[in-house]
């Protein structure tokens, strides 16, 4: 597969503006998730302080009655007493209350970052999962009394679907913009220095190349090790494979004997509503898309079952006229990757890829609004 396919370079807030239909789709696929995130400001003495905030997250099939309670967390640094207590109740999404806390932090500290264990449960089932760290850094300029060149400010995150991670960043000062370079275990390594706009931002999208080795990714700012993000395989995965030809493509749905009722979507970007399907432990399903236009065709799908949801897209391609088989051909389709036991899922190409990466991105914001920048 041509790597470029694999890449994503620049994101511009045209394109997240222009695609922010794709937040709903990005968003409900965040199972079993909480919503945390930090905002800093200046201390007289030089200190600055972090106020910590975290609400529950909401996602399709939620049972009313699931409870989220905080098991634990991690920052960087000291933290006095408490910053959220054990087995307290998260507010729901969307609320006015939050649960919160502050950190002090020392001037000579660039960045801090939250981790966040909860637990959700019911009568029927429990689920523990930890959040992956959100950063923040000193606010604009710094917080030392003594006048100094201007120090970055900057986010990044990441996400992992099914055949590798997304990995982004974004500058928040503009009187110094940091240098982002992202290195991967398999030695791919890119770098970029985006602009502070509150729009532009650095995303790149790393494949796993193989499936027993895994994927990590480190995060340089200016040179500096921050953060190191891992891919880890999706069970879900493997209830879905696409095959695709010269007059379109095929999807094969199916459940596992053991497993549990599973919901199924599907869109495509010449399709006005998703098409829709649940089935049953042991059961399939083949939908065939036709596709009767001579141009790219993005198509998305997302998996969902009561305590996980997964999501990916596929970017089906026009066979070349002279070449009527795309597996004869380097434009055409390639062998699609393997995952988990039985799973088939296509990486799409970076038109594809940029799609993707604004509705992160949209996400991302949305995680930080209420983030002093």
């Amino acid at each position: 597969m041509n790597r470029t396919l694999k890449r994503v370079l620049g994101l511009s807030g045209s394109v997240v503006l222009g695609l922010a239909g794709a937040v709903t789709f990005a968003s409900a696929a965040q199972a079993h998730h909480s919503d945390y995130w930090g905002t800093s400001a200046c201390n007289e003495d030089g200190t600055w302080t972090v106020t910590w905030e975290a609400t529950d997250g909401t996602w399709h099939g939620r049972p009313d009655d699931l409870v989220g309670t905080v098991q634990s967390w991690a920052v960087d640094g000291d933290v006095a007493g408490d910053l959220f207590m054990a087995d307290a109740a998260l507010p729901a999404h969307g609320s006015a209350d939050t649960l919160s806390g502050t950190q002090v932090v020392p001037g000579n500290v660039d960045t801090v970052s939250l981790s966040l264990t909860v637990k959700w449960a019911n009568s029927d089932y429990e689920k523990v999962e930890t959040g992956q760290p959100f950063i923040v850094s000193q606010p604009e300029g710094g917080c030392d009394t003594t006048p100094e060149e201007p120090e970055p400010g900057f986010t990044i995150d990441s996400d992992v679907d099914c055949v590798g991670i997304w990995v982004w960043a974004e500058n928040t000062n503009p009187e110094a913009l940091a240098e982002f370079t992202f290195v991967s275990s398999d030695g791919e390594e890119e770098s970029y220095t985006p602009e502070a706009d509150g729009e532009d931002g650095f995303g790149w999208y790393f494949y796993v190349e193989d499936f027993e080795a895994g994927l990590s990714v480190d995060v340089l700012v200016d040179g500096d090790l921050v953060e190191t993000f891992e891919w880890y395989d999706k069970e879900l995965c493997s209830y879905i494979a696409v095959e695709a030809d010269c007059e379109g493509l095929t999807f094969t749905l199916s459940v596992p004997e053991d497993g549990e009722e599973t919901y199924f979507e599907i869109w495509s970007d010449i399709a006005e509503e998703p098409l829709t399907y649940t089935i049953a432990p042991g059961g399939s399903e083949s939908v065939p898309l036709a596709i009767d236009v001579q141009e790219e065709v993005w198509i998305s799908y997302y998996i969902e079952v009561p305590k996980d949801a997964v999501y990916g897209d596929f970017l089906w391609t026009p066979c070349d006229e002279e070449t009527p088989s795309p597996s004869e051909t380097p434009s055409a389709q390639p062998q699609l990757p393997t995952t988990g036991s039985s799973m088939t899922i296509m990486i799409g190409s970076a038109a594809a890829l940029i799609v993707a990466a604004a509705a992160i991105f949209l996400i991302m914001r949305r995680r930080r609004a209420a983030q002093d920048w």
